[in-house]
């Protein structure tokens, strides 16, 4: 890149006023795609946020014999006084809806990548109840649950903690209303359930990783080329076995060694991958990047920026309501969200689940198998099912948290 060029924008949230950002880019040389690398991917998850319609393939409306077998199964789960880890399809029996949650489900491997369930109302509810019929909805869809943090929470409570827990300059991401960029986590499936809504903003996006791929790959092939190089520094937060006292030692990410090398995109068995989020890659308000470790170049900010900006443009966009769960596919589709303004009355609150079926999920590349495992692998490790926002200043504002953070 030329020295008098401007540098890229390095921000949480990248922001161009071009129309045509691909002639912007610097030239890196290399216009053939990777070896190996389709030319074009087409499959029904190759949407675009345009054109994309919910219909009966990838929309559940519960109807009321539905609901009612989704509380007597919540009933008889909590009628064995088991421990949350122990949920299942086997105790947490579904024989009606249990065979079209488990045929949804493959709209999310094979189909367009994502489906929702409308039809519930989480005040007619306790918090105990929510909880257990939507990890009973989960179990049918991917039945192994991935740790969310260091700490063995299997749940995440996406909402705003508000100023009295910690300032908005210390908070994480999923503890305030601030927007995020466009990202993957760490499982196949991730999913949401809905119990408040914004009064203003808090969408949710969307978008395919085949479609930002087959755009890209048109336009400026020697981008492909550059994200599926194994040479994109990712600051390392610690994994999920370091304990509490560990986190709070150290100031930083700070591992060792300090940092890891992986590529951003991948072809496995026919199908592209992307999977990475800014936070490791460029920092962020709350988690700048650790000191002393290698920067990103200014053409791989320009190819993160480029991503970000074709998902933007090929989006779908939506504003789920109170009571709806989604489910979609996090090795195929990118995801981020709008920022949002919360009220007395109205505040946003969804709690995401990861999950994993080893049966039906697609391929794992292998460079990223060791966080997949870190995950979903439980032996000899405790779970915590939190009900309620976990309310600890060190565990929202801490940089090692490792969720969200492919």
């Amino acid at each position: 890149m030329d020295a008098a060029a401007t540098s890229p924008d390095r921000g949480w949230i990248p922001s161009h006023n071009e129309s045509s950002y691909y002639e912007q880019l610097s030239s890196i040389g290399e216009r053939e795609l990777p070896p190996g690398f389709p030319p074009q991917i087409t499959s029904e998850m190759a949407w675009s946020g345009r054109t994309f319609e919910f219909d009966s393939s990838n929309l559940l409306v519960l109807i009321p014999a539905h609901v009612r077998e989704l509380e007597e199964a919540s009933e008889y789960f909590k009628g064995l006084s088991a421990p949350m880890e122990v949920l299942s399809s086997a105790t947490f029996p579904l024989p009606t809806l249990g065979p079209i949650l488990s045929n949804f489900a493959k709209q999310v491997y094979d189909g367009k990548g994502l489906f929702a369930v409308r039809g519930l109302n989480p005040d007619n509810y306790s918090r105990e109840t929510n909880v257990v019929m939507y990890v009973g909805i989960s179990s049918y869809i991917g039945g192994t649950r991935g740790r969310q943090d260091e700490f063995g929470n299997m749940l995440l409570h996406l909402t705003d903690l508000g100023s009295a827990v910690a300032p908005e300059t210390e908070r994480q991401a999923p503890y305030s209303s601030v927007s995020q960029p466009f990202h993957t986590d760490i499982g196949s499936i991730l999913g949401l359930y809905t119990l408040g809504e914004a009064v203003k903003g808090g969408e949710s996006k969307l978008a395919s990783s085949s479609t930002v791929y087959n755009q890209i790959a048109i336009m400026r092939p020697d981008v492909i080329r550059l994200l599926a190089k194994s040479n994109w520094v990712f600051d390392r937060y610690p994994s999920l076995e370091h304990s509490i006292q560990q986190s709070l030692i150290a100031p930083s990410f700070g591992q060792t060694p300090r940092y890891s090398t992986r590529p951003l995109l991948y072809h496995e068995d026919g199908r592209v991958i992307l999977s990475f989020s800014r936070r490791p890659l460029v920092g962020s308000f709350t988690s700048p990047r650790s000191k002393g470790i290698p920067g990103l170049t200014n053409e791989q900010v320009e190819a993160l920026n480029l991503v970000h900006f074709v998902a933007e443009e090929h989006a779908l966009t939506i504003k789920l309501k109170k009571g709806d769960i989604m489910f979609w596919n996090n090795l195929g589709l990118l995801h981020c969200r709008n920022g949002f303004t919360d009220s007395a009355e109205h505040k946003r609150h969804l709690v995401r689940l990861w999950l994993h079926d080893e049966n039906n999920a697609w391929p794992i590349p292998r460079e990223l198998r060791n966080a997949w495992q870190d995950s979903y692998i439980h032996s000899g490790r405790q779970q915590h099912w939190p009900i309620e926002p976990i309310i600890d200043r060190e565990y929202v504002s801490t940089q090692q948290r490792a969720s969200g953070h492919a």
